[in-house]
């Protein structure tokens, strides 16, 4: 009685109800068609649920008949000995077997809904998207073939449709085959008491659930080295591709693999992928970025139980030590921070908290334990810049992607004054050489603050820097905030200015035009928005790298031409303002004496990303700024080509292009003819005169 109805209706059942009615949709049968997809009557995966719903309530009424009139007599007083000992631990496991059977129906059942649930939404993505294809003028068989209809249409037109019919149809396989884990899975019964023969006391009404135990003895098994035939990876690549949006999932497969089992298959990942790659090397790729999104998910909520839980286990193993085949080449070891950020790099849509936690984690860790990154020889550049040897930059680095959290971290004047002047960032060791001084000296790697620097021209923009498509947004007080602190922060650093950083500063200041053309036009120093002396300082720094230059000098003239555009009456202030904007850069370049050598001077796609982070403007002030950059550009390689020194000439006249072609703006603008009257460029010239001086006296360098 105990062991054999768990046979007959345990499995059975599950086999016969679960599977059967949905057998049209590809459960167990293979792979479904767009046909079958289409046309399959899904209520009778419902129908089914609810014939499951009605044993599970059939299960309990007999379980407690059974409770009451057998399982009592075994347990009462009357009946005693050996006899009544032996039947007693039967009885006891029929009566389990009742309730294990209402749980394992009740699991069929969600598992059957859930399906439904599923399908339907799928079905109906599907059916929106043939009809947005008809609309657009295309035809769509019975099998899902998209082709022309009517007009002509360009086969790029028709395979971008047939794809995305093809995407969603592959989804809906995907969640077919997870249906069809589960249905299997949940009527295996792993309890001992009857055998492994019973019903499944332990069964589980989600889907994503069983997924995830599937795919934890497959990752357990490659990250402990062990070879994965072809059919397992699509399966892994499958069940991620399927799941790792879905919480369930995440949290189930990381529980399986705890954080250090994470970090150890991650290791494996990286050395499949990057040390000894095969032909299978870009399937392990997916698969960590698979396992990266999984995390993601997984971690987005932090005010649960189970994040506490997982991040505890994060600290420990994030600061062990790995044996792997990269660094093993090196003699070295990973530590498991590095490995985790490697592993986060590949992933998306992190969650503020996660990103804060961990970073505030690592820097806990490396000021419990200076050096704790240090690792030997370089990781940067195309081949070996995969691995995030610095951790904190590699997290600051994904913190940009997601400009509002860069903002409220860096907002922080505490993270601020870490990261910016207490921080080590000499993380890699380099031989020194030598016979009598052989040994390892702890330096900069050649990406070093490439994370620093993204988030903070993120934090400061609001613009995710990796973005292409990037393009202005309003800036947050917030923004501003970051804006401030990074310039007061850098001002203080003078030649020990980070070189890493003064790209990311200069599009940063590019992005802020207006602010920054007021503050370096602006006679009363009190009344700049920014501080003046800070701001130079800051400026000069960013004028000694050749492409910094060109973006803040050349992108400035946006602000410059723009200002003069939003002023409609014939005030002078704005041509005034762009003569000392340009006065004040000039002198900083000139104090950094970081001139470009470069024989040409080709820096126009440059300043064309960099003003793709300022408002879009009107087609005058674009004509005009591209007039006044022409203009820059040709007094710069004019300089070049004379081979002049900045010393040895009237600093003005290194810009008298610039200053004249701005002064041309000026005219047309008001009306006035497209040559400038005497006047007005002259005034321009001495704007940009004084421009100097005032620059001169806020650096502290005096009046000459």
């Amino acid at each position: 009685m105990g062991t054999g109805p768990a046979t007959g209706m345990g499995t059975g059942p599950a086999t016969g109800m679960g599977t059967g009615p949905a057998t049209g949709m590809g459960i167990g049968i293979g792979m479904p068609t767009y046909h079958e997809i289409m046309t399959t009557d899904l209520s009778a995966l419902t129908t089914a649920a609810d014939r499951w719903d009605a044993m599970a309530a059939e299960f309990e009424k007999q379980g407690k008949t059974y409770a009451r009139e057998v399982h009592g007599i075994a347990m009462g007083r009357t009946w005693t000995g050996l006899s009544a000992e032996a039947a007693s631990a039967r009885f006891t496991i029929t009566l389990k077997e009742f309730q294990y059977a209402r749980t394992e129906a009740r699991a069929v059942a969600s598992l059957l809904r859930d399906a439904h649930t599923q399908f339907t939404a799928l079905r109906a993505r599907l059916r929106t998207l043939c009809a947005e294809a008809v609309a657009a003028g295309l035809r769509v068989s019975e099998r899902g073939l998209v082709t022309a209809h009517g007009t002509h249409h360009p086969e790029s037109v028709v395979r971008s449709w047939q794809n995305r019919i093809d995407k969603v149809v592959r989804e809906l396989t995907d969640a077919d085959t997870g249906v069809h884990i589960a249905l299997a899975a949940v009527t295996v019964d792993s309890d001992v008491m009857a055998g492994g023969k019973g019903f499944n006391g332990g069964a589980l009404g989600d889907i994503e659930r069983y997924e995830a135990r599937a795919a934890q003895d497959t990752l357990a098994k490659l990250s402990r080295g062990g070879h994965l035939s072809g059919t397992e990876l699509t399966e892994l690549e499958r069940t991620f591709r399927d799941n790792s949006d879905d919480e369930a999932f995440s949290r189930t497969v990381l529980d399986g693999l705890g954080p250090t089992g994470t970090i150890r298959l991650t290791n494996e990942l990286n050395d499949l992928v990057h040390v000894r790659p095969g032909h299978h090397a870009q399937r392990y790729a997916t698969l960590e970025s698979g396992l990266a999104d999984t995390l993601a998910t997984a971690t987005r909520k932090t005010n649960s139980q189970w994040y506490r839980h997982w991040r505890a286990g994060m600290r420990h193993a994030g600061v062990a030590h790995y044996a792997t085949d990269a660094q093993g080449a090196r003699l070295d070891k990973a530590v498991g921070y590095q490995s985790l950020v490697t592993l986060m790099r590949r992933g998306h849509g992190y969650g503020r908290g996660v990103l804060e936690d961990l970073t505030d984690d690592m820097i806990a860790a490396e000021r419990r334990n200076p050096g704790i990154w240090r690792l030997k020889g370089a990781y940067a550049g195309r081949h070996e810049g995969w691995f995030a040897n610095d951790p904190v930059d590699g997290m600051l680095g994904i913190m940009s992607r997601d400009p509002a959290t860069a903002a409220h971290y860096l907002g922080n004047e505490s993270h601020m004054k870490y990261l910016m002047k207490d921080r080590d960032w000499n993380v890699t060791l380099h031989d020194h050489g030598g016979e009598k001084t052989g040994g390892y000296a702890p330096t900069l790697d050649t990406d070093n603050r490439s994370g620093f620097g993204a988030a903070l021209q993120a934090a400061a923009t609001g613009i995710d820097p990796s973005d292409r498509h990037a393009h202005y947004v309003p800036h947050t007080k917030q923004n501003e905030a970051v804006l401030k602190s990074a310039i007061a922060h850098l001002s203080d650093q003078g030649d020990d200015f980070p070189p890493a950083l003064r790209r990311p500063m200069a599009a940063v200041l590019v992005n802020h035009g207006p602010t920054v053309h007021a503050s370096m036009s602006e006679i009363d120093i009190a009344k700049s928005p920014l501080e003046q002396d800070e701001l130079f300082e800051v400026t000069k720094q960013i004028s000694k790298d050749k492409t910094a230059y060109a973006t803040l000098n050349g992108g400035l003239n946006h602000s410059l031409v723009s200002a003069i555009h939003q002023d409609p009456s014939h005030s002078t202030e704005p041509l005034i303002r762009a003569g000392r904007t340009v006065g004040f850069l000039e002198e900083a370049r000139i104090q950094s004496q970081g001139d470009p050598e470069q024989p040409t001077f080709e820096t126009k796609p440059l300043i064309d990303k960099a003003i793709s982070y300022i408002p879009v403007v009107s087609g005058d002030v674009q004509e005009g700024f591209d007039y006044v950059t022409g203009k820059w550009m040709e007094d710069e390689q004019r300089r070049l080509d004379e081979g002049q020194a900045d010393e040895n000439i009237a600093r003005f006249q290194a810009r008298n292009s610039q200053l004249t072609a701005l002064a041309e703006d000026w005219s047309r603008f008001h009306g006035l003819g497209n040559e400038p009257n005497y006047a007005h460029q002259d005034l321009t010239e001495r704007s940009a005169e004084a421009g100097i001086r005032h620059a001169r006296g806020v650096s502290g360098e005096g009046v000459h």
